[in-house]
């Protein structure tokens, strides 16, 4: 076999054409003997980094390893390394800051998950290719997101089964794109079906979910029988002030999370969440995102499964 051959297959040259059995031959020989492509020979031929920038919010929150891991696992499968970057929440900058990556030839895409829906970050990205990764950015055909309103619906389905005609959403700052569509679902699923629904937004931290929790239980006036909770930091932060005011969970207050973790279920009362499909979402972007790359069609995803309710014991009838 000649060697322009074995290497146009190991560097997936498009236009090289061999036969099935031939290319998995070469294939296996390369795992059998270690063999792993030049990437910056292959870069500069290519005129590729072979890296993606991931932009992303506040570490502290697990829910985004899952998201991370999905995207880190297929950029690995089609020969692209990923670099994470964390931006906090509370200090999101213009999409169009991390266009030098691109420029400088440090990435060859941007994926981005920390875009607000502020006129600051209205001009989005301009010139690099770019996914906006569980938000959407300015203008359409650059959108990864999950079915939040079909995780809203999943929360009220279950509690409202269960007696409950008056519910809170306590989650984080309403310039944040996924917050925006877990409320705008929230009050129109409670409209529809004549359920009352009190938001309350807050910091998505510990600290914040605590002072949300605290205004909840402090209006006595459309007192809820049923919370759902945008963030797992928020949730920690809810249940202590429940637990300091001795709000009874399930009795008094039934809970679901938003964000899934295996945690979830070591707390004294074990929480009922959503798990979204976090990982798949990942996986997605990246796909998305190399096709803006290699010139493909733009067009918006929507990551639906798979998604379920973890039921635990955090969810109860309401109370007389």
């Amino acid at each position: 076999m000649h060697t322009s051959t074995v290497s146009r297959v190991l560097n997936g040259d498009p236009a090289q054409s061999v036969r099935p059995e031939i290319y998995q031959q070469i294939l296996a020989v390369a795992r059998q003997q270690g063999y792993r492509p030049n990437a910056l020979a292959r870069a500069l031929k290519q005129r590729r980094v072979g890296a993606f920038a991931f932009v992303i919010p506040l570490l502290r929150n697990p829910i985004w390893v899952r998201l991370q891991r999905g995207a880190l696992q297929r950029a690995a499968e089609r020969g692209f390394v990923v670099m994470i970057m964390e931006e906090p929440d509370d200090d999101a900058k213009p999409p169009d800051s991390y266009r030098y990556l691109v420029e400088e030839s440090r990435a060859d895409g941007l994926l981005i998950a920390t875009s607000l829906r502020i006129g600051e970050h209205a001009d989005g990205v301009s010139i690099a290719p770019h996914v906006y990764v569980n938000r959407r950015g300015p203008r359409r055909g650059n959108n990864v997101v999950m079915d939040e309103p079909g995780a809203v619906r999943m929360f009220l389905d279950h509690v409202a089964e269960l007696g409950h005609r008056n519910v809170a959403l306590i989650d984080g700052p309403a310039d944040v794109d996924t917050v925006h569509r877990r409320v705008t679902a929230a009050r129109r699923i409670c409209a529809q079906r004549g359920l009352t629904v009190a938001v309350l937004h807050t910091a998505a931290t510990e600290e914040g979910g605590w002072e949300a929790a605290q205004r909840m239980l402090n209006n006595r006036a459309r007192q809820p029988t049923a919370c759902a909770v945008g963030s797992l930091n928020q949730l920690f932060g809810v249940l202590a002030a429940f637990r300091q005011s001795s709000v009874a969970v399930p009795d008094s207050m039934s809970v679901v999370s938003f964000d899934e973790d295996e945690c979830l279920a070591f707390l004294e009362v074990p929480v009922t969440s959503v798990a979204m499909p976090l990982a798949e979402l990942g996986s997605a972007a990246v796909d998305a995102l190399i096709t803006r790359v290699e010139g493909g069609q733009e067009r918006d995803l929507l990551v639906r499964a798979p998604m379920t309710l973890v039921r635990r014991n955090s969810v109860g009838l309401a109370p007389r």
